[in-house]
């Protein structure tokens, strides 16, 4: 049984980053989510597991509504002690909300729900309107 980081590590984060929601931007998630890990010493398949969830909730979201429209991401990363929570908010710029139809609430569940599977804990924060809002939890274990 590998120990918690709570038994190890006092350290704490909070990293927040805004990001293009366009599918040439999820590296610059991904490599921040690496840098994250490295610097918790998560072991490998939990990092896998966590980038994973991350990349295809992203790409859920661009699938859903930044195909045809431009818009953000801004996530915020948060560790305390042996929780990862990522807090994920997409929205639509200004100019581009008449392009497209907003999403319901079943058609975000539906584009997420891949990304549900591989979480430790979701909740889907805000359900309606031109953006969504949603928080993955991930325990972490370090590696001896």
């Amino acid at each position: 049984m590998n120990p918690v980081i709570s038994d190890r590590r006092k350290d704490e984060l909070s990293l927040h980053m805004r990001i293009p929601a366009d599918r040439c931007y999820l590296a610059n998630a991904l490599l921040t989510l690496d840098g994250i890990c490295e610097h918790f010493n998560i072991e490998e398949s939990a990092r896998d597991r966590i980038k994973v969830a991350l990349e295809t909730a992203l790409v859920g979201s661009i699938e859903l509504s930044y195909l045809q429209a431009q818009g953000l991401f801004d996530l915020k990363f948060s560790v305390f002690k042996d929780k990862l929570q990522i807090t994920v908010e997409d929205f639509m710029l200004n100019d581009q909300i008449a392009l497209i139809e907003a999403p319901t609430e079943e058609q975000i569940r539906e584009k997420l729900n891949p990304a549900v599977t591989l979480t430790d804990g979701f909740v889907l924060i805000k359900e309606s309107g031109r953006n969504s809002c949603y928080s993955m939890q991930f325990n972490l274990a370090v590696v001896e």
